[in-house]
C-alpha cells in the first residue's frame, strides 16, 4: 500500500510539473504570438476537429505498423516527433536565460540531439519520464495558447468521449499501450513503485498493483493541462484560481482514477472531469 502511495503521489507530481513548465512556455508564447484567448475565448474552435483528427489518423497509423511487425520503425518515429517538439520547447525556455544568443542556440539545438540518444539507445523510465514532461508541457502550451477556453471545453468533452470509446469499446488503445511496451516506444509515463525498476519488465495487461508501476499516457497529463492553460490564460487578472482550481481538480480526479479502478482504463474521463470541475468553481468564484 505504501509502496502504491508513492507511485501515485509521483504520478501527481508529474502533472505538476508538467502544469508548470507549459504556463511558462504559454507566457512566452503569448509575448511572441498572442492569440488573446481572453478576448477570444471561443477562437481556437477548429482547431478541435484538427485535433481529433490527427489523432485518429495516427492512433491507425500505430496500429497498422504494430500489425505489420514493424515496431522498431514506430520507435523512431515517435522518438524523432518527440525531439521536434522538443526542439520547440526548448528554444522557447531557453530564450528566458540571461546568456548569449549563440549558447542559446547552441543549447535549443543540442538538447532534441540527447534527448534522441538516449531514447533510442539508452532508454530508461527516467528518460521517458524527463521526455515525458516536456512533450506534454509543450503540447498543454500550444494547445492551451491556441485554442481559448471554451473551445478547451469542448476539446476535454471529446476527448474524454473517444478515450473512453477507444479502451472500453474499441479497444484499439490498448494494443497501442501494447505496442509502446514492446517496441520502447516513448508514450507513457512510467512511475515505479521502487527504484529497481526495469522498463523491460513491462507488461500492460498485468494488475497496476501487480505491474510494480504506474502507467499514463503523455497524453492522459497533456490533454487534461490544455484546460489548465487556457483557463490560466483566460482569468487575466484573477488567475491564480483560474490555475490552481483546475489544476486542483485534476489531481484529485488522478487520485480518485487511482483509488477506484485497478485495471487498464481511460484517464481523460476521470481527469477532464476533474479540470472542468475546478474551471467551473473559479468562474463561479468570479461572478459572485
Amino acid at each position: 500500500m505504501r509502496k502504491k502511495l508513492v507511485s501515485e503521489t509521483g504520478t501527481a507530481i508529474l502533472f505538476i510539473i508538467s502544469s508548470l513548465i507549459a504556463v511558462v512556455l504559454a507566457l512566452e508564447l503569448e509575448e511572441i504570438t498572442p492569440t488573446n484567448p481572453t478576448g477570444n475565448p471561443g477562437a481556437g474552435a477548429g482547431y478541435v476537429i484538427y485535433f481529433i483528427i490527427a489523432v485518429i489518423v495516427m492512433s491507425a497509423l500505430i496500429i497498422f505498423i504494430a500489425r505489420k511487425k514493424k515496431l522498431g520503425i514506430l520507435k523512431y518515429i515517435f522518438a524523432i516527433s518527440i525531439a521536434f517538439v522538443i526542439l520547440v520547447v526548448g528554444s522557447l525556455l531557453y530564450a528566458l536565460l540571461p546568456i548569449k544568443s549563440s549558447e542559446k542556440v547552441v543549447l535549443t539545438l543540442a538538447t532534441p540531439v540527447i534527448i534522441l540518444y538516449f531514447l533510442l539507445f539508452r532508454q530508461n523510465w527516467i528518460v521517458v519520464n524527463i521526455v515525458g514532461i516536456l512533450t506534454s508541457a509543450g503540447l498543454a502550451a500550444i494547445w492551451g495558447e491556441d485554442l481559448g477556453v471554451y473551445s478547451a471545453v469542448v476539446l476535454m468533452l471529446v476527448f474524454a468521449i473517444y478515450d473512453y470509446i477507444a479502451v472500453y469499446k474499441t479497444k484499439h488503445m490498448l494494443d497501442i499501450a501494447r505496442a509502446s511496451t514492446s517496441s520502447e516506444m516513448p508514450l507513457f509515463f512510467v512511475v515505479p513503485d521502487s527504484r529497481g525498476f526495469e522498463t523491460s519488465d513491462i507488461d500492460i495487461d498485468t494488475p497496476g498493483e501487480e505491474r510494480g508501476a504506474i502507467l499514463i499516457g503523455f497524453g492522459d497529463i497533456a490533454i487534461p493541462n490544455v484546460m489548465v492553460i487556457s483557463s490560466f490564460l483566460y482569468g487575466g487578472s484573477v488567475f491564480y484560481p483560474f490555475y490552481l482550481l483546475p489544476l486542483a481538480g485534476g489531481i484529485v480526479a488522478m487520485f480518485t482514477l487511482f483509488m477506484f479502478i485497478k485495471r487498464p482504463a481511460p484517464g481523460l474521463p476521470f481527469l477532464n472531469t476533474g479540470v472542468l470541475i475546478g474551471f467551473g468553481i473559479a468562474l463561479l468564484l468570479a461572478h459572485f
